[in-house]
């Protein structure tokens, strides 16, 4: 049995515990859902006692909210009088509601076409309520990437492995082989992700799975993962920043890279980024060309970033 549980596998278990106690007329013993759901004994006390007790509805009266029970090594669970009234939910709440269920739904898939089976019925039977026209104004697309390397990569999160990956690094033009532990996978602003402590780099990292040239799941634990930031990415070490100021038709830059600041003017965008890799720089200043300008740099980066990268690329063509 495992001895700690991640976020995920807690709500899973959740979902089926509840339903399964509900149905017990004398309730269930502790040591019976302990070994039937294999949850370890002080997550599932916890969990049902700080996190289900408190599932509810406003006004979070008595009347909304599931009541648990624990006593004489015995869980009762009552569904609030909430649950037995017909779900009535208005348009926006409906198309709220799909919205977000497309968007976990890509989630849910692997090789088994059943997994997102009772999502997917749901979804179908939501959309057909609120008619096709609303159901198709609701498009969620989460990114760009190998289904088979998705599929790797999800099968390694949930078995808890390391992945050896080729990964090509955008800022310095390079191809790497890499052990990573794999943490979590996610989408963000339009791009797959997957994070976890790379061995390599000796830290925790995030990867863009379409730069993923190649990757093979091991049978290794991972080893070493870590608190994992909540946000998409965190840079490490003092790197140098950059101001930028865009012309309005570079605001792609804000979208597609992460910025520390941006100051809107009326014709015009200033932009603070990190500089990670020079060449990467190099790269954005030369794609923008008269769109942007170097307005404010650190002392350790040159002022003729453009114009040195040009003369190379001059002079490769030459």
């Amino acid at each position: 049995m495992s001895n700690r549980l991640t976020a995920p596998d807690r709500l899973t278990r959740l979902l089926s515990v509840i339903p399964w106690v509900t149905r017990q007329d004398d309730g269930a013993l502790i040591e019976d859902i302990v070994h039937r759901f294999d949850y370890p004994r002080t997550q599932l006390l916890h969990d049902l006692q700080d996190v289900v007790f408190f599932v509810g509805v406003h006004p979070f009266t008595p009347d909304s909210l599931i009541e648990v029970e624990i006593g004489d090594e015995r869980v009762h669970i009552r569904y609030a009088d909430w649950f037995s009234r017909p779900l009535r939910l208005t348009p926006a709440e409906g198309a709220r509601l799909l919205t977000a269920g497309r968007s976990v739904l890509p989630l849910t898939e692997s090789d088994d076409d059943n997994s997102a089976g009772p999502l997917l019925r749901a979804l179908t039977k939501l959309g057909t309520a609120l008619g096709e026209s609303a159901a198709d104004a609701v498009d969620v697309r989460l990114g760009h990437a190998p289904s088979d390397t998705l599929a790797i990569l999800r099968d390694a999160v949930a078995r808890q492995r390391q992945v050896d990956i080729e990964y090509y690094t955008y800022g310095r033009d390079e191809l790497t082989e890499r052990r990573v532990d794999s943490s979590r996978i996610f989408s963000d602003q339009g791009n797959w992700y997957l994070s976890g402590w790379c061995h390599r780099a000796g830290g925790e990292r995030v990867f863009r799975v379409d730069r993923v040239r190649a990757v093979a799941l091991t049978e290794e634990p991972n080893t070493e993962i870590g608190p994992t930031s909540a946000s998409s990415f965190s840079l490490h070490g003092n790197y140098p920043r950059v101001v930028l100021r865009l012309e309005q038709s570079a605001r792609w830059v804000v979208e597609q890279y992460p910025v520390e600041q941006v100051v809107e003017n009326d014709d015009h965008l200033e932009v603070t980024m990190v500089v990670t890799a020079i060449p990467w720089l190099e790269r954005l200043l030369l794609r923008l060309g008269p769109a942007a300008e170097l307005v404010h740099r650190d002392s350790t980066l040159s002022a003729d970033l453009r114009s040195d990268a040009a003369s190379r690329v001059f002079t490769r063509y030459q």
